[in-house]
């Protein structure tokens, strides 16, 4: 099947539930409510009905554990509910997360700072973790600012509790550098993009966050030990 939903184009192998349906549209809304503006283009979203369907789609970010993905041209590829092992909350979190990422690709054209790309999406709608989890983390792993380069690699694949690590730290940091405001976010990228550079984006780090990246991950650990 393949429906017009103004934004985007659903298609899928089979029908798409109402419900999946309904919260795609309300993921795009909640982005576009975020953002302040609107994707540039009409994009695909892919809905997959069995892991070879996946494993097809998501192409070069294939994960065998994955729920669903965005491609570089804004495709976004989502398992259906019922081939996840997800509550209804945890599904909607999935599909606000990956709209995010939809708007920012088609907005910024890059995936850099990768902290900010996916810490902003799991803001959005993303996995839970306590603070002592979170913590303990940090401490196990060494973790330090490096978390936050201006490109963060992984030179291997990273496991499913490295990545979900990752962005419960990335997703707690945009909440305390932007004080739960994280339109402050959106508007600290507007002003990236039009010089992405490492020299600019270490500049504006200082500008938006009144401190290095260094300075602002130490209160940022202080912060997490006191709630």
């Amino acid at each position: 099947m393949k429906k017009d939903l103004n934004f985007a184009w659903l298609i899928s192998s089979k029908d798409v539930p109402i419900k999946t349906e309904s919260r795609i549209k309300e993921a795009y809304k909640r982005n576009e409510n975020l953002f302040g503006r609107v994707p540039s283009k009409k994009f695909k979203i892919v809905v997959c009905n069995s892991e070879e369907e996946w494993k097809k789609e998501s192409k070069y970010y294939y994960l065998p554990f994955g729920a669903a993905t965005v491609l570089r041209d804004g495709t976004f590829v989502v398992k259906e509910q019922k081939f996840l092992d997800r509550n209804d909350i945890d599904y909607k979190n999935i599909l606000c997360h990956e709209m995010n990422h939809v708007f920012f690709t088609l907005s910024y054209k890059t995936t850099k700072p990768l902290w900010i790309l996916e810490g902003l999406a799991e803001y959005t709608g993303g996995y839970s973790k306590s603070i002592k989890e979170i913590l303990e983390g940090i401490k196990q792993r060494k973790i330090d600012h490096n978390i936050l380069q201006y490109r963060y690699l992984q030179r291997n694949s990273p496991s499913k509790e490295v990545v979900r690590l990752n962005y419960a730290i990335w997703k707690n940091f945009i909440g305390f550098a932007s004080d739960n405001n994280p339109k402050l976010i959106v508007e600290f990228m507007n002003n990236f993009i039009k010089n992405p550079t490492k020299k600019n984006y270490n500049k504006l780090f200082s500008k938006f966050f009144g401190k290095n990246q260094k300075e602002k991950f130490r209160d940022f650990i202080l912060w997490l030990k006191k709630r």
